[in-house]
């Protein structure tokens, strides 16, 4: 399913909050990196989570190398914003004048998606700049708002074109929108859970995106997926061990705790199936389930789920996919 990714400059990543947002977009950018692409990871002004997940320091106005192959960088949105201006306007320092005026601060306040246009604009000349391979970004990967602010995010650039009509800068924003809608240039995947809000959460958001940005999404990873604790052709059997062993005069309390503990994981197995359905029957792409990872830290379950999104073996062996 990497494959689907792979052939996609620009891939941006949603979901509700609490899914794993930036733990996927942090494995889609190191997958993508560990098939030899030049990949750069973007968090968008506010926190998200990637510098602890990559393990690295990000830097102020530079990429921060995270490993072979991938990058990672914050864009500011004061900074995003001067890149824009310095567009119709000679030098950096005439345009970050421009936003301190107190006048010109209060516009921008004002202004409907000024900072999330900025950054879509600043995110399209990262991946445009670079004059070889050696400095051009094979993939940025990008983590956007949560879901509910995604959608508004992505459609900014058709609403401020459908605002300004003529101008430079209407030009602009409709050369981004027609860049954001076309599914064959940009990726919008959505990270969720197999819980009943966070699906409903990520079914409307591929509704809302086929109404405000003309288009859907790409592919969902549905993350945390938990596994069945024994084969599923086996629940009738473990369902007369587990009345057995209650029934015993003396069933001994491991064995007690293991009946229970496995029943447990049966009922989350079922229900994950559950959600799993509900998605996969009412969104029009791809479903990828990702296993549940018990790890230490955020940085070795960036890992793991990056080796099982391109099928690589797990430290035990087994292949990931």
């Amino acid at each position: 399913m990497m494959e689907q990714l792979e052939s996609k400059r620009l891939i941006f990543v949603t979901g509700k909050g609490g899914v794993g947002k930036s733990t996927v977009t942090a494995a889609i950018a190191s997958a993508l990196a560990r098939r030899g692409k030049r990949v750069l990871a973007v968090e968008t002004d506010t926190y998200s989570a990637l510098a602890d997940l990559l393990d690295v320091k990000l830097l102020e106005g530079a990429p921060a190398m995270v490993e072979r192959g991938l990058w990672a960088t914050n864009v500011r949105a004061e900074d995003a914003l001067v890149h824009t201006i310095r567009q119709f306007v000679p030098s950096d320092r005439v345009s970050r004048a421009v936003i301190h005026n107190r006048v010109a601060r209060v516009f921008f306040k004002a202004a409907p998606s000024v900072n999330e246009f900025s950054i879509l604009n600043k995110v399209m000349a990262l991946r445009d700049e670079g004059d070889s391979p050696s400095t051009r970004w094979d993939h940025i990967v990008v983590d956007l708002p949560a879901s509910g602010h995604a959608v508004t995010f992505l459609g900014v650039p058709r609403t401020l074109n459908g605002m300004m009509r003529v101008g430079g800068f209407a030009k602009m924003a409709g050369k981004i929108a027609s860049e954001i809608e076309d599914p064959s240039k940009v990726a919008v995947v959505a990270a969720a859970l197999p819980e009943e809000m966070p699906v409903k959460e990520t079914i409307e958001l591929g509704q809302q995106l086929e109404e405000t940005v003309r288009r859907g999404l790409t592919m969902v990873l549905l993350n945390m997926m938990h596994e069945a604790p024994f084969a599923p052709e086996r629940e009738a059997l473990f369902d007369r061990v587990r009345a057995g062993a209650a029934s015993a005069s003396t069933p001994g309390i491991e064995v007690e705790r293991v009946m229970e503990g496995s029943a447990l994981a049966w009922e989350w197995y079922e229900r994950d199936l559950k959600y799993a359905k509900v998605l996969k029957d009412a969104v029009d792409c791809p479903v990828l389930e990702l296993p549940m990872f018990y790890e230490a830290d955020g940085a070795s379950v960036v890992d793991r789920v990056s080796a099982y999104l391109n099928g690589e073996r797990d430290p035990g062996g087994e292949l990931a996919s």
